[in-house]
């Protein structure tokens, strides 16, 4: 049996990851696959992990599941494989053994930084997001957790720049959260990647959203936090860059914010502080990526961007009666919005009131 298939049969499993690393370590995923025809409890292998193995101990079950994935244009790529990106197959990384993706997996083996932070970002978290990403996704892909708040702006950000990202989901690809953002999502799967070590069917927990930050510091050069409240999850992102040997920055904050705290905190601890793009760039002695002939200064916009622009035209407008006039989601219009002040079309007057013209 092929290895790539082995290492199918395990990730179906869903035996945890640590765990079947664990005994990956003891046996090859073919001794593992034997045993199971034998007395596999001569390996130390506990009842219920037992029993998830054999539920797909089948080269019927393997072949089907590889029919529904291509069926469901879900790729796939697992450690066998040499297009695994080499950053997640480190073992302080506690590697994945299949990830599951939709997009251009090339991406994943440039050279990538994190950016993530807090689920309710302030307009300077969003700013300084907006600001530092479209900068730095001249030279790094933007890998990120496709959460609301800093994640989302992040995504955007980088792909409204021209760059590439990365999502790294918390869930199976059929079971994306929040609902808000797949809208990003449909425009990564189509202009970036879209990864997870989770089979298509599995819904987020409390449990797989630590997990993927492991995934998220593992393919990066460094983490960039911004806006990070004391016990933010994005903080754990941080802790596992540290302790897979990658580089820890963070924006900082208004001493008197919660959401700052954090982002603080790590400046505190040693994380490299980071106000723009360019002190990322001198970490690693790299110079800006300046395109031959120069930067156009034409700006091609894409349907919606040009709807909210020509909304805008006659007056300042916020962001729901922008949402009822121009007749647009959620997610589609916090990404033309996005995209526009990168650009510098409009600017945010106030919170959720948006006007012509750059930031003032």
């Amino acid at each position: 049996m092929l290895l790539s298939d082995l290492y199918l049969w395990l990730s179906y499993s869903h035996v945890s990851t640590h765990k079947l690393n664990k005994l990956l370590s003891k046996l090859s995923p073919t001794q593992l696959w034997d045993a199971l025809d034998g007395d596999a409890r001569a390996y130390a292998l506990d009842e219920k992990t037992l029993t998830a193995l054999k539920r797909t101990h089948s080269v019927d079950f393997i072949t089907r599941a590889k029919q529904y994935l291509t069926a469901n244009n879900i790729e796939y790529v697992t450690r066998a494989d040499p297009i695994f990106p080499a950053a997640l197959a480190q073992s302080e990384v506690n590697p994945p053994l299949v990830l599951y993706y939709k997009g251009n997996l090339d991406i994943a083996r440039e050279p990538c930084v994190a950016v993530v932070g807090t689920r309710r970002a302030s307009p300077y978290g969003k700013y300084a997001t907006q600001k530092i990403v479209s900068e730095l996704a001249e030279r790094f892909t933007i890998v990120s957790g496709l959460a609301t708040g800093i994640d989302g702006f992040a995504h955007s950000a980088a792909l409204a720049a021209g760059g590439n990202t990365i999502a790294v989901l918390g869930s199976g690809i059929f079971n994306v959260t929040p609902v808000s953002n797949l809208g990003i999502f449909d425009e990564i799967c189509k202009k970036g990647l879209v990864i997870s070590e989770y089979t298509p069917d599995v819904h987020a927990s409390e449990y797989t959203f630590p997990q993927r930050n492991r995934i998220i510091s593992g393919l990066s050069r460094g983490t960039l936090v911004i806006e990070a409240a004391e016990r933010s999850g994005s903080l754990i992102t941080a802790d596992c860059a540290l302790e897979q040997g990658r580089d820890v920055f963070a924006v900082p904050g208004d001493i008197d914010k919660p959401r700052s705290l954090g982002t603080n905190k790590l400046i505190k601890q040693g994380a490299t502080p980071v106000t723009c793009a360019q002190d990322v760039f001198d970490f690693y002695d790299m110079a800006r990526a300046k395109p031959s002939g120069g930067r156009s200064t034409h700006i091609e916009l894409d349907f919606f961007e040009q709807r909210v622009l020509d909304t805008l035209k006659d007056g300042e407008a916020t962001f729901d009666v922008l949402a009822e006039q121009c007749g647009m989601s959620v997610a589609e219009l916090s990404a033309a919005l996005s995209a526009l002040v990168i650009n510098g079309l409009i600017h945010e007057k106030a919170k959720n009131l948006y006007c012509i013209g750059g930031t003032p």
